[in-house]
């Protein structure tokens, strides 16, 4: 079992640890940086000058799949390039499958049709949930979800897909071909009052065996644990954090060891067991985290490290929350971080 993130230290500028492999993070808001985490400087960069909601890697780290408000694109990891343009529909909610074969994400429903309705008090129009062949990403199968769905995940063989709609307080499981298995009902958006619930995002363990979504209300914040093996006698357990803070990132580490949240100013990590360790806080708000492939490391970003000069950082945490280093990003407020394997 790792270490818990037990401590934290103020964002600094500090001297890179030596290692014998660099490793990298990618970290976006309107464009993409892609930072040396061991030498703790920026060493590629690729200019979309649009909002980005996603990155994710295939498993062998040699491609990136970058979902944005102007489509979907694939990345060479190692030339650091755009490669291909798979839509120009508004996508966001990326998963990769564990084997590497299958890439879904939602494509939202045109811009001036969503605003229409909102014009109207009409419900969005439908999205669309897009499964691709990773292959040439060719479209294996689409089929229609709701306008409000906001993040997937897909199991490791690519047989099942969930997906999360926040404003039905739902988690949805389908078939590849669009077949609705099941309902997962997380929350009653409609009994507690409109959007009186935030449920932000879907965590599949590594293991493929649970399902982790963060909720934050205005009483408290908490994980909703969905058992997917059908062997626990309570399918659904919250785990509460005993705060109401707003629960910002939510990633497993590699080796299923625990789950790393972030909420404001402030993280924890779970363990195996879904026991919480203390809330530490941070001077800085990271808004996104990842455990590091191999280590008891942990990547943060906060798109706010100097407010003078307007510039955000990614910075490298040990398991003990020492700040290992920190690269400032003189022209990004970073929001979203990848981190290669």
């Amino acid at each position: 079992m790792k270490r818990l993130l037990l401590c934290a230290l103020a964002f600094g500028l500090l001297v890179p640890a030596s290692a014998s492999a660099a490793r990298q993070a990618w970290v976006s808001s309107n464009h993409i940086q892609v930072v040396d985490l061991d030498a703790g400087k920026v060493v590629g960069r690729i200019d979309l000058k649009e909002f980005i909601h996603d990155i994710e890697f295939a498993p062998d780290g040699n491609t990136a799949y970058i979902a944005s408000s102007k489509g979907l694109r694939v990345a060479d990891a190692n030339a650091i390039r755009l490669d291909q343009h798979v839509s120009q529909a508004a996508s966001r909610g990326i998963s990769v499958s564990a084997d590497g074969h299958r890439v879904i994400v939602i494509h939202r429903a045109p811009k001036a049709d969503a605003l229409a309705a909102r014009k109207a008090g009409l419900p969005l129009p439908p999205a669309t949930l897009a499964v691709y062949t990773s292959k040439g990403m060719t479209l294996e199968s689409s089929f229609a979800v709701s306008g409000n769905a906001f993040d997937t995940a897909i199991s490791a063989d690519g047989s099942r897909i969930w997906i999360l709609v926040p404003q039905d307080g739902v988690v949805l499981e389908h078939a590849p071909d669009g077949r609705l298995v099941d309902t997962i009902q997380l929350v009653d958006q409609v009994a507690a009052g409109p959007h009186a619930a935030m449920l932000s995002e879907l965590a599949l363990s590594p293991s493929g065996d649970k399902l982790v979504v963060p909720v934050t209300n205005a009483e408290d914040s908490y994980l909703a644990e969905i058992d997917l093996t059908g062997h626990r006698a309570e399918r659904i357990i919250n785990q509460g954090l005993g705060h109401a803070r707003r629960i910002q990132g939510v990633r497993w580490d590699e080796d299923g060891s625990g789950v790393y949240v972030t909420a404001i100013q402030s993280m924890v990590k779970f363990d195996g067991r879904g026991l919480p360790v203390s809330w530490q806080s941070f001077s800085a708000n990271y808004v996104d985290v990842q455990g590091l492939p191999g280590s008891d490391e942990a990547v943060v970003v906060t798109p706010t490290f100097n407010k003078a000069n307007g510039t955000g950082a990614v910075g490298v945490l040990a398991a003990n929350g020492e700040l290992l280093r920190t690269v400032e990003l003189t022209d990004m407020s970073p929001f979203v971080v990848a981190v290669r394997p």
